[in-house]
């Protein structure tokens, strides 16, 4: 009798180790699958994020809001028509790309510069914009720098990475006596927050943000009623005297009369960058 009892222990016990065993293959499996799945492969690597200190649980209050790029107020179709009335020589598309490489490389230039380097100044940021395609006013060079020097002052760093442009059009056409204004609005999405000593202190690092912008650019018909620094890099000047031409929206010369074609890209200028 005793000898059947250990008979029938020994069987469990076996049997006992064999369905442990299968449970931990598997067990085994699913996680080799879990890992090298989609899913899987985020989750490893978030989980490296938060192990690095690049990501901790304020990255994480979803909002499904976000996901959805925002809308755009594009008058396009009725504008267009306008701007083409009054400057018949004027690529508007290729403005809108160039306004909007103003808007990026602005972003770009923010989180640089507030990450520290030598060097840094409004006409580094000036020159830096102006090879975008487009000129910008020295107004435009001036609030990117403030933002800069108010950011270092705190110790912050702005971050602005993964940007993406989903929608662009034309909001507004304006005209005054000194100048004429198209704004055109993007909706973009990027991830933006802010770093001190290269810890997280706000935004979210993990879902984007979703926003847009207002470029509002400017061509300046007279210059004697707008501010002298945010013409004075244009270098417009008449082709026959040499002059420097002032007025605009002038057709021909103040001083010899020579005709003159101001639809130039040299004199369209982004003057603002607005996050609304």
């Amino acid at each position: 009798m005793p000898d059947k009892n250990l008979l029938l222990i020994a069987i469990c016990v076996v049997g006992g180790l064999i369905v442990l065993l299968t449970v931990i293959g598997i067990v085994r499996a699913i996680r080799k699958a879990w890992k090298n799945s989609l899913i899987g492969q985020i989750m490893d690597g978030v989980k490296n994020e938060v192990k690095e200190g690049k990501v901790g649980p304020e990255d994480f209050k979803l909002n499904q809001a976000l996901a959805t790029p925002k809308s755009v107020s594009d008058l396009s179709s009725a504008l267009v028509p306008q701007i083409n009335r009054d400057f018949p020589d004027l690529n508007v598309s290729q403005m809108q790309s160039a306004a909007q490489a103003v808007m990026v490389k602005s972003l770009d230039l923010l989180m640089q510069m507030t990450m520290g380097g030598n060097g840094d100044t409004i006409d580094r940021i000036q020159t830096q914009l102006a090879g975008c395609g487009i000129g910008v006013t020295r107004s435009l060079s001036e609030e990117l720098w403030h933002r800069v020097e108010a950011a270092r002052s705190e110790g912050k760093t702005l971050v602005y990475r993964d940007v993406i442009v989903h929608k662009g059009g034309i909001n507004a056409y304006q005209k005054s006596s000194s100048t004429v204004e198209i704004t055109f609005q993007y909706s973009l999405q990027c991830l933006q927050y802010q770093e001190r000593n290269g810890k997280f202190i706000s935004g979210n690092r993990a879902t984007p943000t979703q926003t847009r912008y207002n470029v509002k650019v400017i061509n300046i018909l007279d210059a004697d009623r707008f501010a002298w620094e945010d013409i004075k890099g244009v270098g417009f000047t008449c082709p026959h005297c040499g002059a420097p031409v002032k007025h605009l929206g002038n057709d021909v010369c103040s001083f010899c009369g020579t005709a003159i074609k101001t639809v130039d890209m040299r004199i369209w200028l982004v003057d603002k960058l607005i996050e609304i």
